[in-house]
This record gives C-alpha cells, structure tokens and sequence, in this order.
C-alpha cells in the first residue's frame, strides 16, 4: 500500500513539475515532544527528512539510555507553492528511559543518492517520579514555562538617528498546546517613529529539540534622538488549556486512536491556565549624524535612496508654469526626510512655489520601503532660460557611514515670448462720467374698479383657525416636557461622567482648535502638531468614554472600526495622526502651508467623527 502511495505522489510530482525540482534541499531534523520526562514515561522521537519521498529509512543512532517501544510510525506531507514542490517524511519512535539522569540522543544518519545526512543530537533529562501534588506543582511552575515563553529582539545593538531598526517579538509555544485569548502589550516606543511590518508570520521552529509554533510580530523603528536608549520589556497573556491524566506511562492505543476517544475514560480532564510573560528590555546605542563632509542640502534621509526627475510641459511661454516632479525610491525613512534642493544657475530666472509631497509605502515585509514625490511648480522669467535648475539631493548610507549625493542635470526646455499681453493699467484716464436719465419707455392703462363691496376679507379669522387652537391647547403639554427633559439633562450632567465626556468633547476640542490656531504663525510648529493630535485623540476618547492613554497609533482604528465609523475616516485619520508625528520628529524645517493642511484635515475630521460617533 505504502508503495502504491508513493507511485502515485511521485507520479502527480512529474506531471504538475517536469523539471522534477523541488522547493526545499534535502535536510534531516530531529525532535521530541518534550526534553524533560519523569522515569517510567515515554518521550516520542520524529526523525524528519524534508525533500525528498522516496528515501529509506534513516538509521537511528545507538540508544544505550532508552528502549524503543515502537516504531517508526511514517507520515508523509506535500505541499506545491507556486510550482514549487515541498515533501517532508516524518519517522517517530516511542522511546523509554531506563534510568534518571542528562542523556543525548545522538545524531540519525540517512544515505541517499551517494550522499550522507546527519541530523541534530538532542539532550534529554529523566528525574524521579514525583507525589502527585508535588508533580502538579512542578508541572505548573516548569513544564508550562518551557511550552510557552516569549522573546523581543532587534536586528542590530547599534545605529545611527534616522536609521531603520527591525524590532521582532516572537511567541513561542509547543506544538499541539491549545493557546486562547491571547493580549499582546507592545513596549514603549516613545523615542522612536515606528511603523508595523506587514501581517504577523506564523511557522514552525525547533528549540534545543522541541517543536514550536511561532507568532512573529514584526516592526520597524526610527530612532529620533541619538545616544544611549531602551526600549522596555514587551507584555503578554493568554490562557492555556491544560491537561492532566490518571498516567503518562506508554501506551499503544493512545497514539493509534489519537488521544481523543480514551481520554474520557482514562480520568483526563482540562483546565485554563492564565500565563503572564515579560521579555527582556532591549538596550540600543544610537549614534548621532556625522558633522564631517555633511552637505548642505542635506535634509535628514537615511538609507538608501534612488532619484528620478521630470518637467512637463517642456514648451511654454514666459510665466507659464512647469511642473518638476522629483521622485525619491529607497530603503528608509521615507516619510521624515525633507525636499530635494533646486540650484538654478540666475536667482531672477525662476519664480518657485511651494512644493507638494506625497508618500507611499510599496513593501513593508523586510522594512519600510517607499516612494516620496515631491511636485514643484517654477515659472520662467524670461525667453532666454533653455534647461530646468539642477536638482540635488543627499543622504546618509548606515551601510557604508557616508554621505552620499544624487545630482540630476538640467531638462531642456524651451521658453518663447508671449504673444498676448495684458497692459496693467494703475489709473483710469479719460473716462467720462456720464449722468444717467430716467427715460419712460410705455404707459399702461389700468381699470377703475367700482365694486368696492367686493373688497372684504375672504379669510377665517385666527381664533377659528385649527392649527392656531391645536398650538394653545399643546403649547402647555410642550412646556412641561421641555422641563422634564432640561431636568434629566441637569441630574446627568451631576452624575453620568459618560454623558458629560461626550457632551463636551466637540465644544473642548473646537476650543484647542482656536489655540493650536495661535500656533501656525508662530515658530512652535512642534507644539502645534503635539495639540492637533493630542485634540483628536481626547475627541475619541471622550466620545467613547475611554482613557486618552488607551488608545494608540495601533489600535484607534480597531476601537473606530468596532464602533461602525467609515474606513474612508479611519484612514483619513490614520494619515492625520502620521502626519502630526512625522511634523513633531522631522528635522526638515515645516511650513506655514504644511502646518494650514494639517490643521484643517484636523478640523474636517472633528466634523466627521461628530457625526459618526
């Protein structure tokens, strides 16, 4: 039977791949379902080949310590990704103790193709058995620490300001542990712009020879101030269903029938266990910029940068605007650094405006990478200008600690003189006032009406109208539900904190409005930006009766999406709050217009969130 299945996966292989290549190179893996046992237990151990179905079986080491019960049980799993074909052939042994002690199952070898595999050793330690309530404790306190734990890391111990730094937290937890409610506290960032890494990755990996599942959360970090820096420890809980047994002595129907229809009869039963995990806080040394060699146009990148330019059109007349489109793609922080700087060669020769900047992130798996177009709009002068100014723009490469420069040369353009011009004409000179003269163009006949009885009120009088009666018999009626309601309105404004919060929220953030507005024509635009996000931030807050410290880059657009509020305002909202950051943390020095935008998309979206909350 075994033979006919592998006749059949071989022959599917041929036919979906005919070039027979596969997705993974051969390797052999060893592991176990658990490193520590107590005498008289089993421990299962699967020797797994991945690549290749038609091997033999692998020769297992010798095994002075252990007994070999049974085995092996084989199990086969093929997977085709993209016509890329992934087979991996399990071999399991149930393997017991003969006395207590640290031992190594030593390396399996397996021969295929003329070539030899070896796999990893693995340390188990076998204690005493112990009193029930004792081993309960013990299982508590160390078993379930060793199936679950959690790590928080970063790619690199030292960096530059600016520069992007890969933070990854990791949940680990045994293969087969029924893990529920999982809450996941991120650390502070509070000394960097972070942006969250894609969707969070999910595999299978081996840690001193046991098998994990593995819950990668990645992000990446922009250091905004240099020198000595922590980030704190990371938080998680979660509750695990735990399982206890009448004994974990070897049995054979046990792993037949699949643990599921015995364990009833065999006196098991499941409980939650709440588990608690901090990780390790993560020193980092940041680095300040280099002042040697720093160019002048240097606007605050760091990474690693390409540049494209364009003008269109490139035919116009004297004072008609050309568009400069510069396009910046790279590996970095894409969104802080300011615009590239314009050299033309005759101060008088252009009129610049302000520039537009957009950004958009293109892959965010391995770090952030983007594109940033900035927009500029130039007016020639005169006739005598034949090529667009030279566009210049540097940045600092971590990887090789230079500055680095990228020059574009002039684009041609022509320039003609225009044809039509408008005199400006400053007084108004012989103009004569004329003095207007009524001049009646038709006279009209009217009849003389001689009836003048008819002339009478043809109209109800007030006091027979019925909307005027059914207003006095209901005005009283109105009036007493007026008070009733102005009444409830008062005693919940003494006791519904809730009622209040939301009441006031939009007058309160209307009126931080009418500040932060002070700020825009004066040189605090940090503080202006702090406000604007601080101002949308308690609106939320106050609408949904939440503490302003609760809410967070990460999850306001959650707590918004669960209350019914449009993605279209979310995301509206999601750009608002990157863009008070990037105005707090940026180097490049911020507009007035940059400022004015800001703040009202502030204002439009207390508007929409008015309505929707």
């Amino acid at each position: 039977m075994i033979r006919l299945y592998l006749f059949i996966i071989s022959l599917l292989l041929l036919l979906g791949n005919p070039a027979g290549s596969y997705a993974d190179e051969i390797k052999l893996t060893a592991r176990v379902d658990n490193a520590r046992i107590e005498i008289g237990n089993y421990v299962r151990l699967t020797i797994e080949v991945h690549g290749a179905f038609d091997t033999d079986q692998p020769d297992l080491p010798d095994l002075e310590d252990f007994s070999l019960k049974y085995g092996p049980s084989v199990t086969t799993q093929t997977r085709i990704i993209n016509n890329a074909v992934s087979v991996n052939r399990g071999f399991t042994y149930m393997l017991v103790p003969k006395t207590t002690g640290t031992f190594t199952i030593p390396a399996a070898t397996l021969k295929y193709q003329g070539k030899t595999y070896t796999s990893n050793p693995i340390d188990i330690e076998v204690t005493e058995r112990n009193p029930i309530e004792e081993r309960k404790e013990r299982e508590n306190e160390i078993d379930i620490n060793k199936r679950i734990f959690i790590e928080l890391t970063t790619d690199k111990e030292e960096a530059y300001i600016y520069e992007q730094i890969i933070m990854s937290f990791k949940l680990f937890f045994q293969k087969g542990l029924p893990v529920e409610d999982l809450d996941y506290v991120p650390p502070s960032t509070k000394s960097f712009l972070a942006e969250r890494l894609g969707e969070e990755r999910r595999y299978e990996e081996v840690r001193d020879g046991i098998l994990y599942n593995v819950i990668e959360l990645r992000t990446a970090l922009f250091p905004v101030v240099s020198g000595n820096l922590e980030i704190p420890s990371a938080k998680f809980k979660c509750n695990i269903l735990v399982r206890q047994q009448a004994s974990r002595s070897w049995d054979p129907f046990e792993d037949a029938f699949g643990n599921s229809l015995f364990n009833e009869f065999l006196g098991r039963k499941d409980y939650r266990y709440p588990v608690e995990r901090n990780t390790n806080a993560v020193k980092l040394l940041i680095n300040p910029l280099p002042e040697t060699d720093k160019p002048a146009d240097f606007t605050g990148a760091v990474g690693t940068f390409t540049m494209d330019v364009s003008a269109k059109p490139a035919k116009v007349n004297v004072g008609d605007p050309i568009t400069l489109t510069i396009t910046i793609s790279g590996t970095g922080n894409i969104k802080t650094f300011g615009e590239p700087e314009l050299k033309p060669e005759g101060a008088d020769d252009f009129k610049f405006y302000s520039t537009e900047a957009s950004t958009k992130i293109t892959d965010k798996e391995e770090g952030i990478t983007g594109v940033k177009v900035f927009n500029k709009v130039i007016e020639p002068q005169h006739e005598n200008i034949y090529a667009t100014p030279v566009v210049s723009f540097s940045y600092f490469d971590p990887e090789t600690e230079q500055y680095r420069n990228i020059t574009r040369e002039p684009i041609p353009v022509t320039v003609e003189h225009s044809e039509t011009e408008i005199p400006l004409r400053l007084t108004m000179k012989d103009v004569e006032k004329k003095k207007g003269q009524v001049k009646i163009l038709t006279k009209d006949i009217l009849p003389i009406i001689t009836n003048v009885i008819s002339f009478k009120n043809q109209s109800k009088g007030l006091l027979k109208r019925p909307v005027f009666l059914g207003f006095t018999f209901l005005s009283p009626l109105l009036l007493v539900l007026i008070c009733v309601y102005l009444q409830r309105h008062r005693e919940r404004l003494q006791t519904d904190t809730s009622y209040v919060r939301k009441r006031r929220a939009v007058s309160q953030a209307q009126g931080k409005l009418s500040d932060a507005k002070k700020l825009i024509h004066s040189d605090t635009s940090t503080e202006l930006y702090s406000m604007l996000a601080k101002t949308l931030t308690e609106l939320i807050a106050d609408k949904l009766n939440l503490p302003p410290a609760s809410l967070t880059t990460d999850n306001i657009s959650h707590t918004l999406n669960t209350r019914g509020v449009s993605s279209e305002t979310i995301e509206e909202l999601r750009e608002c709050l990157e863009s008070c950051d990037h105005g707090r943390f940026s180097i490049a020095d911020n507009t007035r217009e940059q400022m004015e935008s800001v703040f009202h998309r502030t204002e439009r979206l207390i508007e929409l969130l008015e309505r929707q909350l």
